[in-house]
């Protein structure tokens, strides 16, 4: 990284400035998902510190006998886990966490524009515009997952180089396979958005190479291994779907959250319109000095972030498909996977006709124009930062207000937001996880499945808090070695509604004995009654995953764990000359 230590410093202050209000404010913000990833965060840390691993959250989202982490990228929730482990406090989490991401993903454009031949400086610039741009800066203000994962998606620049010109050697397939299946530990649903993107630059692949068969073969290979990489993260949700209803994320009108750009009165640093507008015109101007590479590229990136617009037809589709408003929620999903590439795009077309036309203003104004927008969206960015700083420091910021959620459902004794800062610089990381209980009912099984209708799941969430939230308070909790036990003294013998959920491959134990699915009724918002004893009444609750599972979840974790082997080493100078007398041989 040393040739590139001018970039490094550049996006390290650039990084910083984005972190400043946190930094001297000493106050962190966790926003609109905070509470959602921070209890996720906070299981993989306990199972972690106590060598308890489990299929179901022991820790956290109300003891209730959830499965969350195992369906939700594990295997970077328990990095993210040994990582607040390590800094151990939630504010120290929160500065490290953001840096890492921010840092990333702007070197990681950096990096993708050098590889479009693009100079030093402008790449630079656009490594700082993309870090603080719509498509990351969700995670600072909201904790939003899939920013985390956005943020990695210049990383295809260079396979998508390869894939158009039709160099699909096995190493290179394979090695593409792997930043896929790396790609789905983060957030499966953004990989499925992205991997259209690459089909147009693997048709002309293609049509171009000479062994169609022999490159159809290696691509099938990499595909195979990128599966068999993501297979901890498929096999629980393909288990814990198959036989369960479940309670799907929040359903959302997919016209009202769907991007705003090309409005004239939409401004702001929300909005892609600039770099729409300037790929447009680049385009029709400079066509036919621009390369065909850059022209799909280009047209790719436009019609990804179109499609995520209202000009798509989305109000015709969520009639059709009203899944997709639980799934898909936001088709601005579509058009952030896009934005990354539109905004090296957009530098790609005004530099590659500088080039061609041999302009020399055309090429220094592309270059100005690059640091000038850098700087720009760095500040709005940061500004944004600090207003929702100052918003959640005052006094009249309720917590509901600074979740940014309906105040139905947050159940807690605290009622602003400043209250919770103290619980962000303790070593107690249970402080944060306890003081506030945020209405997240996601994956949790019903008895039938649920309009997906804005009315329904706010009543859904109303009784999610009252049946799990304020129950808790009747009931004693004990983790135990991949479960938990739930007791209660009882004065009648009846059945006892609790706030525990069960899935199908759920074991319950009650009072030493195991309890069969006849003798549990299940509840239509998740929760169970069970006949209690009188006096003392223990439940322990287990989760059986099966074999397969099992199977694929140690495939895929050994497999990672060569993998990182083998990159350590690869960086190792021994290593290097090594590999070099192969290569001379």
């Amino acid at each position: 990284m040393s040739k590139n230590r001018t970039a490094v410093t550049i996006l390290t202050l650039a990084t910083l400035v984005l972190l400043s209000p946190l930094l001297l404010n000493q106050h962190a913000i966790l926003g609109v998902d905070g509470y959602f990833q921070y209890n996720r965060i906070y299981e993989a840390a306990m199972q972690i510190r106590h060598g308890n691993f489990s299929f179901i959250n022991l820790y956290s989202f109300q003891q209730a006998g959830r499965v969350v982490n195992s369906l939700y990228s594990p295997l970077i929730t328990y990095l993210a886990g040994a990582l607040l482990l390590l800094l151990g406090t939630w504010f120290k989490f929160q500065l490290v966490s953001n840096f890492l991401l921010y840092f990333t993903s702007g070197y990681l454009m950096y990096r993708a524009a050098q590889k479009l031949h693009l100079p030093k400086k402008l790449s630079i610039s656009l490594g700082v515009v993309f870090l603080s741009s719509n498509a990351v800066y969700g995670f600072i203000l909201g904790t939003t997952w899939r920013t985390v994962a956005l943020g990695l998606l210049p990383m295809f620049v260079g396979p998508i180089i390869d894939l158009y010109k039709g160099e699909w050697t096995l190493t290179k397939m394979l090695k593409l396979g792997v930043m896929v299946g790396f790609f789905a530990q983060f957030q499966v649903l953004t990989i499925v958005l992205f991997l259209p993107f690459l089909v147009p630059f693997a048709v002309h692949g293609l049509l171009c190479t000479k062994y169609r068969i022999d490159s159809l073969l290696n691509l099938m290979a990499g595909a195979l291994f990128a599966v068999i990489l993501s297979l901890n993260a498929l096999l629980p949700i393909l288990e814990v779907y198959r036989g369960n209803t479940l309670i799907s994320p929040v359903a959302m009108d997919l016209v009202d959250n769907a991007s705003k750009i090309l409005q004239p009165l939409y401004t702001g640093v929300e909005s892609s319109s600039d770099i729409v507008l300037t790929v447009i015109v680049g385009l029709i101007l400079f066509w036919s000095q621009l390369k065909p590479f850059t022209k799909l590229f280009s047209i790719t990136a436009l019609v990804y972030v179109i499609i995520g617009t209202a000009l798509f037809p989305w109000d015709l589709v969520q009639k059709a498909m009203p899944v997709l408003q639980s799934y898909l929620q936001m088709p601005r999903r579509i058009s952030l996977a896009g934005t990354p590439f539109l905004i090296v795009a957009t530098a790609l077309v005004y530099y590659e006709a500088a080039r061609d036309t041999e302009s020399q203003s055309l090429k220094k104004g592309v270059m100005v124009t690059g640091l000038v927008l850098g700087v720009l969206s760095l500040s709005l960015c940061t500004q944004k930062v600090a207003h929702n700083v100052h918003f959640t420091t005052q006094e009249t910021t309720s917590l509901a207000d600074g979740l940014h959620t309906p105040k139905v459902n947050v159940h807690s004794k605290l009622t602003r937001i400043s209250q919770l800062q103290p619980a962000f610089h303790t070593r107690d990381l249970s402080v944060l996880i306890a003081q506030v209980d945020r209405t997240t009912p996601d994956y949790v099984p019903v008895t039938h499945k649920i309009a997906n209708l804005p009315a329904v799941y706010s009543q859904v969430y109303r009784q999610y808090t009252q049946k799990f939230s304020t129950q808790r308070q009747h009931f004693k909790y004990k983790v135990i070695h991949k479960g938990i036990q739930v007791s209660w003294n009882a004065k009648h013998a009846k059945m006892r509604e609790l706030p525990v959920t069960a899935y199908k491959r759920t074991v319950l134990t009650l009072n030493g004995r195991r309890i069969n699915a006849a003798q549990i009724k299940h509840h239509w918002v998740g929760n169970i009654s069970i006949q209690q004893k009188v006096g003392r009444n223990v439940l322990t609750i287990s989760y059986a995953d099966s074999f397969i599972t099992k199977l694929g979840d140690f495939m895929a974790e050994i497999l990672w764990l060569a993998i990182a082997v083998l990159l350590i080493l690869a960086k190792l100078p021994d290593w290097q000359r090594i590999r070099v007398k192969a290569t001379q041989v």
